[in-house]
């Protein structure tokens, strides 16, 4: 919120004031030098999914969530605030946590998610939850039950590293393989090298101010 920018490397994460960089390391209270996520939520707190656990940063100092108080697992792949203020915690191989604030809930493919590693997280124009998964598609969560899409729907590829919204409301997966399939609540649209993308691995995407999309591959 006050327009800085912060890098999660593997070697911490370094925060960029448009003039200098200042680093947060474990030796400042991190969870994991390896860091994979980050997200602010609404009241101005950071959040890093590391290799080992997430930690919250108030501005002064760290407070660390592992195994030991509910996280599925300790490898935190992807952070997104929900509407309503819930954290949610995709893992690698533990499924995807949501944190109220208080407690921690986990989903897993016991309670329907396509694959227990989620790469991706993020919320709809109407409030459902989709997870990309690393093999299993990606999956939907009205808040009441987890229906998921995979190729056989359309979808470009099942392992799924970066899903966006549109302004729009379009919802655009960046795939490790088939390029990046863009949803418009009914069907799919793929794009691959064939249209000009740059590699069919596709690890990030974002939107810019003026609508055009920004697809950052693998290679």
């Amino acid at each position: 919120k006050f327009g800085n920018l912060w890098f999660g490397t593997f070697g911490g994460v370094s925060r960029y004031d448009g003039q200098s960089f200042r680093t947060f390391t474990t030796a400042q209270g991190l969870a994991n030098n390896i860091v994979w996520s980050i997200t602010e939520d609404k009241t101005g707190n950071l959040w890093f999914g590391t290799e080992v656990g997430v930690s919250c940063y108030d501005g002064k100092s760290f407070r660390t969530f592992t195994t030991a108080q509910g996280l599925a697992h300790n490898t935190v792949w992807s952070i997104r605030e929900d509407k309503t203020g819930n954290l949610w915690f995709g893992t690698f191989g533990g499924g995807v946590s949501r944190y109220d604030g208080q407690s921690f809930l986990t989903f897993t493919t016991a309670q329907g998610l396509a694959h227990n590693s989620v790469r991706s997280i993020t919320e709809d124009k109407t409030g459902n939850l989709w997870f990309g998964t690393f093999g299993g598609g990606v999956s939907r969560y009205d808040g009441k039950s987890v229906s998921t899409i995979t190729t056989a729907q359309g979808l470009a590829n099942n392992q799924v590293w970066s899903i966006t919204k549109d302004k729009t409301g379009n919802l655009w997966f960046g795939t490790f393989g088939g390029g990046v399939s863009r949803y418009d609540g009914k069907s799919f649209s793929t794009f691959t090298t064939a249209q000009g993308l740059a590699h069919n691995q596709v690890w990030s995407i974002t939107e810019d101010n003026t609508g055009n999309l920004w697809f950052g591959t693998f290679g």
